[in-house]
């Protein structure tokens, strides 16, 4: 009995043994990843606050790996990898180019330094992208694809999803993100009321958002016929106004107005819960589904929206869909 002890716990010293050699060589490789999670989707969603100006600045976390200190300071290139993207569109969607990711051009960002510097003994820096969004239209999903370049100075790491990341740019203001739309009634030629979950509410500036109208899917195929700009005036009122995009949409607009308030959250004194409500009234001509015969929708009712804001971290860190 002593002898399969023994054995055994020669066994188990080998295996011990062979798993920090396995151990050793994969901690102390330093290799350099971009801190980029993705979602379901394949992106990470950057959310930025619309300023008044346009633009806004994202910190990009460049890392490190390794349990051992940087032994020396390190200028990481970091530059856009298109085709990444486009392997990803082919992947997801196929032949539905519609619902492509777009590239984002350069004149909707902008790269201080091609580079990102990280002290010696630092795990981390970071890559600071100076995004423009005035102009940027958001019926397209517009993504920003990066990758570590190759160096001599450094081993990017090579796993794919460390290396890369895939930034969705998502700006946010006060009034944009997912409202609840099951309030809002409406109807197709006078028929039967009927009813969506949601409405997505996406910025255009820092005082208008867009949605598409009535029961129109953000995957229709002729969904920027039916984008419906509403800007949001300090007396309470909306302007609502088609956008260029949605000729024949035939949009006929009743009163429109809108609230917020805020209230506390009973338990946790930094919470906040922050309710956004529309009312509103119109009627829209829907020319695609039927080409040639027009159909009469009419809505009535209201959206809601619910934003549980930490009061204690920033915007960008809140755990909000914006």
């Amino acid at each position: 009995m002593k002898r399969y002890i023994t054995y055994f716990i020669m066994a188990g010293a080998l295996a011990l043994g062979a798993c920090n050699d396995e151990f050793d060589k994969e901690v102390f490789r330093h290799e350099i990843g971009l801190k980029s999670v993705l979602n379901s989707e394949g992106t990470t969603n950057v959310y930025l606050r619309y300023e008044a100006n346009g633009e806004a600045t994202y910190n990009l976390p460049v890392i490190v790996g390794g349990s051992t200190m940087n032994p020396s300071d390190i200028d990481v290139r970091i530059a856009v990898d298109p085709d990444t993207l486009a392997t990803m569109n082919q992947e997801r969607y196929k032949d539905r180019e519609d619902l492509y990711y777009q590239l984002l051009t350069d004149q909707y960002y902008e790269f201080p330094s091609p580079t990102c510097h990280i002290e010696k003994g630092a795990a981390q820096g970071l890559f600071d992208i100076k995004f423009k969004f005035s102009g940027l239209d958001l019926r397209y999903k517009w993504v920003l694809p990066l990758t570590v370049v190759e160096d001599p100075s450094y081993t990017p790491n090579p796993r794919q999803n460390y290396r890369k990341a895939m930034l969705r740019v998502m700006p946010f203001n006060d009034y944009s993100g997912n409202y609840s739309a099951t309030s809002m009634q409406i109807t197709i030629d006078g028929g039967s009321p009927t009813t969506v979950d949601n409405r997505t509410f996406s910025v255009v500036d820092e005082n208008t958002c867009f949605f598409y109208a009535g029961i129109i899917s953000e995957e229709h195929i002729n969904r920027e016929q039916y984008k419906i700009n509403v800007r949001f005036n300090e007396d309470g009122t909306l302007t609502v106004t088609p956008a260029e995009e949605a000729t024949g949409l035939n949009l006929t607009v009743g009163s429109c107005t809108w609230s917020k308030e805020e209230t506390p959250d009973a338990v946790e004194p930094n919470i906040v819960h922050e309710y956004t409500t529309l009312f509103m009234t119109y009627s829209y001509d829907d020319t695609t589904t039927h080409p040639g015969r027009p159909l009469t929708y009419s809505a009535s009712g209201t959206y809601l929206m619910e934003r549980r804001i930490n009061t204690s971290i920033p915007d960008r860190d809140q755990a909000i869909e914006w």
